[in-house]
């Protein structure tokens, strides 16, 4: 690969990352809160739509340390979003599941997410609308790889 090219797709994600984190802290609606959720909650909810996890299955899949996501849940339980609940063969480990208002969040959050992109996809032609998701897919499979 040419070095012009690894630097130039630095740059872009550093400047995706930059548009999303305002998007994300600015754009999102707030919902039955104040202020909008941090990413970090928006993805643990996410998570937790899918499975109860313990907290490490959940560090694991946010790829974040246990201290933090420990400090996520307390956050969110005490929004009301999630609740913990003993593992009745392992009681010292706790699962993590998502509350009605954590579900009713998740679905608010994914359709405002999902009619934003909608809105940038509308700025491009059918044909780069597929470039764009095409090139993203490949991108992440790519980085999906294990390095030589």
């Amino acid at each position: 690969m040419k070095r012009e090219h690894a630097i130039k797709l630095r740059t872009d994600i550093k400047k995706l990352i930059r548009i999303q984190g305002v998007f994300e802290s600015q754009k999102l609606p707030n919902g039955p809160f104040e202020k909008p959720l941090p990413v970090s909650q928006m993805m643990a909810l996410e998570e937790l739509e899918l499975e109860k996890l313990t907290v490490w299955e959940l560090s694991n899949k946010l790829m974040l340390e246990n201290s933090t996501v420990s400090r996520i849940v307390d956050q969110l339980v005490k929004k009301g979003l999630i609740y913990r609940e003993v593992n009745e063969k392992n009681r010292r480990e706790l699962f993590l599941h998502l509350t009605e208002k954590g579900h009713i969040t998740v679905n608010c959050l994914r359709e405002y997410s999902i009619t934003f992109y909608q809105r940038i996809l509308g700025n491009l032609s059918e044909s780069e609308q597929k470039k764009v998701v095409d090139g993203f897919e490949l991108f992440i499979d790519s980085i999906s790889k294990p390095f030589d």
